[in-house]
Order: C-alpha cells, then structure tokens, then sequence
C-alpha cells in the first residue's frame, strides 16, 4: 500500500514560536529515506512554502493558502490529469478563487457593513510581521496571496 503524508506547518513542522524546521528534520528525512511524500498543506502561500521545500528538500506537490490551489511539480504523476495553468514549472490546480476577487468583496464588506478591517493586502509588510510575529522577509512571503486573505478586525469599536 502506497503511503503518504499530509501536514500542516505553522506549530506542526515549524515550531509554534519562531518558525524553526529543524526539530522536525529528523521524521522528514526518514519520510524521504522510507520513499513517503510529505505534502504540505497550508493556510501559507506559495512564495512561503517554496522556501521551506527548498530548505527541508521536500519536491512532492503543495496546498497553499488553506486549500485555495494545489501545485504539483511537472511529471510528478506518470499519468495525465487536467490542471488549470503552469507557474514556475508546477501544473497548478485551483481551487479557489483569485485573491484579487476575495479583496472585491472585503471591500464591499466593509464600505456596506461598516466593518473595520484589514487584510495583508492592505498592510505593508512590517505591518504584517508585527501583527504575525514574522520576521520581515517572510512577512513580505506572506503578502504574496494569490488565493485568500489573511484579515484583521478592529473590534475596538473606533
């Protein structure tokens, strides 16, 4: 029976507290001796979870953006399958929709309901690693959403 192994990354893979991978290298490289995938599965974005393939040498297919897209590496399957665009060399399948429309309606949200609110989109990106406790270059990772956004009410009432 083929094996596989689908994760999380912030407080699974990465440590809760400052993103580290390293506690979690050990399990990945047996993962990767035994010859079972490790798909990440992440509210992370693309950009994010590229860096973190490339530092624990992890190539199988991606879930970004809480589910928004699956990227999958050229000739990963040996079998056709239908996907929606190529980037970067990754057969992309989307399943969401582009961030682009989710910021069209926060929009309307927010002028028609009178919310106070403020996606990554709206901050920069020290903004972003203040409020996420990102280090500034994965703050500006972070920013680079394609499928969702990350909002932040102002519950204080002002």
């Amino acid at each position: 029976m083929k094996q596989v192994v689908f994760t999380d990354l912030d407080g699974t893979l990465l440590d809760a507290a400052d993103y580290s991978y390293e506690k979690s290298l050990a399990g990945i490289n047996r993962l990767k001796r035994d010859g079972i995938p490790v798909i990440f599965c992440s509210a992370k974005t693309r950009a994010e979870q590229e860096v973190y393939r490339r530092k624990m040498e992890v190539f199988h297919p991606f879930i970004v953006e809480n589910g928004g897209a699956i990227f999958i590496p050229s000739n990963y399957f040996p079998f056709p399958f239908s996907y929606h665009k190529i980037v970067g060399g990754l057969l992309v399948i989307e399943l969401g929709i582009p961030c682009d429309e989710i910021k069209k309606v926060l929009g309307k949200v927010k002028e028609e309901g009178g919310f106070q609110l403020r996606g990554f989109g709206d901050m920069s990106a020290e903004e972003v690693a203040r409020e996420s406790g990102l280090d500034l270059e994965s703050a500006k990772l972070a920013k680079q959403r394609e499928y969702d956004e990350t909002v932040k009410f102002d519950v204080s009432g002002e």
